[in-house]
């Protein structure tokens, strides 16, 4: 680390998981029959339900929103000015819920909904804010749920000394201090995680912790995308500032 960039001493030894090879994140195949071990307990569940009661089915055109040759469903949406959902990425997707001048909607009950139109098996994530790629898959169709899960699962995981080293210098002090910062945030009195858990992906987002959407970027999407077939299917995440 460069001069004046030293790390605090309670984060010399931070935990990795082993190098990764592969720069995909995938979700883990339905057609499994047994589950490993420390399974993410929505895991157990079938796909695209999460345990949850049926949601709510759009049937007119305002749920949903045209992007190229599908329709995003509007929840996952980027928006000018606000937000569709207020999604903390650093707690579970249950906590998630709709901004409403009635009162805060739980979104709980649009897990089941698609997450398009005409039903997609499989969305690929990318963002601005790390290198890997987050893919969703659900044979019968991604849902929001899938979406918020996924994204979720592959930003709680330990970093990989091979992602800390592939960033520079300048950028590694400002997930050394995001790693701090979300260890000392709290959600309902409780810390959110522990120092001794290490870093995650999540520090790699900064203080940009609240799920802002995701969209088309085609520009962006040819630069990262290679090969030309997965580009209709890729999508940018985008992420906002929180107050924690």
């Amino acid at each position: 680390m460069s001069q004046g960039m030293t790390s605090p001493s309670s984060i010399k030894r931070v935990r990795f998981t082993p190098d990764v090879k592969d720069a995909d994140d995938v979700s883990p195949s339905s057609t499994s029959v047994l589950l490993p071990p420390k399974t993410p307990r929505h895991a157990s569940v079938p796909i695209g339900t999460y345990g949850f009661p049926p949601s709510p089915q759009f049937s007119d055109s305002s749920s949903l929103a045209s992007d190229a040759d599908c329709f995003l469903h509007q929840l996952l949406l980027c928006r000018q000015g606000g937000f569709n959902m207020i999604f903390d990425v650093r707690t579970k997707p249950s906590k998630a819920y709709i901004p409403a001048p009635e009162g805060a909607l739980p979104l709980t009950q649009y897990f089941n909904v698609p997450a398009t139109q005409p039903l997609q098996r499989r969305l690929i994530l990318i963002s601005r804010h790390f290198d890997w790629r987050i893919v969703v898959e659900n044979p019968n169709g991604v849902t929001i749920g899938d979406v918020l899960f996924r994204i979720r699962d592959s930003l709680n995981k330990i970093a990989s000394k091979e992602e800390y080293g592939a960033v520079p210098e300048d950028v590694q002090a400002e997930i050394l201090k995001a790693y701090q910062r979300n260890c000392n945030a709290t959600s309902n009195g409780s810390k959110l995680r522990d120092l001794k858990e290490g870093l995650k992906r999540v520090d790699w987002l900064g203080k940009r912790t609240l799920l802002a959407g995701i969209q088309k970027d085609e520009g962006y999407i040819s630069r990262r995308i290679r090969n030309h077939s997965e580009r209709p299917e890729t999508y940018v995440v985008e992420f906002s500032p929180s107050s924690r």
